[in-house]
């Protein structure tokens, strides 16, 4: 078996580091600045403890150096360039990925990049935002949270009215605002419910399941917490609309368990 000594290994990790500076700290930097994007901190840190908690099972895949790895860094390269002259961080993002992968295997092969799978897939929760997407998704969202949060006035027989993004409930109005569209909620809690999929259960389709059921999870959620601004004047700023914001993120985690006891459990039913 083949064995790349360790040196090799550091020395290349700190070179794909030092050519990828510039873009480490514009990712560094939206996640600082970014409350949508806060999450991205907690990734890297994720991924390194999965491939130390893994060490055992992906140790015992051989190494097999593949020179097919020198494309994919030549291709992260080209990614970083076409960020440099314009497009913008996320080129440059998926970039160091790409070299990051081509890391791998011109050292291990592509058998342990595939055993390095589930933290490569969990890399792409720290990726920059897309701006021409973002951009496309925000005031339908930001429409769609208030039209959530209006039915679960009316519903609970408050008089409410609203205008485009407005809700106004007697004499308070709030405005839907883009902090408010529901990505918050959508992005962390996928990359939250991902790491619970993972360590809850080890079964792929599961993890996806999981993966699919926060989007309508995160999405209730934010629509609960517009619903309670406009109808609690107090929670729509300062301390109490942060701790509201806390407090329904744990709820939502809570359902993403629920959801995956049921899950569970109707599986088992079947194969009874």
């Amino acid at each position: 078996m083949n064995r790349t000594p360790p040196a090799a290994i550091v020395l290349a990790s700190l070179s794909l580091l030092v050519c990828y500076a510039a873009v480490l700290h514009g990712m560094a930097d939206q996640w600082w600045n970014d409350e949508d994007m806060g999450h991205g901190f907690l990734v890297p840190l994720v991924i390194l403890w999965i491939v130390w908690r893994e060490r055992n099972q992906w140790r015992k895949v051989p190494a097999a150096p593949s020179p097919w790895g020198f494309a994919w860094i030549a291709a992260g390269a080209a990614l970083q360039l076409v960020g440099t002259v314009g497009v913008g961080l996320f080129a440059g993002a998926i970039g160091f990925l790409c070299s990051a992968l081509g890391v791998v295997i011109c050292f291990g092969g592509f058998a342990r990049a595939r055993a390095w799978l589930f933290p490569i897939l969990l890399s792409l929760f720290m990726l920059p935002k897309l701006a021409i997407v973002y951009n496309q998704v925000t005031l339908p969202l930001q429409l769609l949270a208030t039209r959530q949060a209006a039915a679960i006035l009316w519903a609970a027989g408050v008089s409410v009215i609203r205008e485009g993004n407005v809700i106004q409930v007697g004499a308070h109005r709030i405005a839907v605002v883009e902090a408010c569209n529901g990505l918050r909620y959508l992005i962390p809690l996928g990359f939250a419910a991902v790491i619970f999929a993972y360590l809850a259960d080890d079964r792929p389709w599961m993890r996806a399941a999981l993966l699919l059921a926060a989007v309508p999870v995160a999405m209730s959620a934010n629509a609960i917490r517009v619903a309670a601004s406009a109808w609690v004047p107090a929670l729509s700023e300062g301390a109490f609309h942060t701790l509201a914001g806390w407090v329904l993120f744990a709820v939502s985690m809570a359902a993403i368990y629920l959801i995956h006891a049921a899950l569970t459990k109707v599986r088992g039913r079947r194969h009874a």
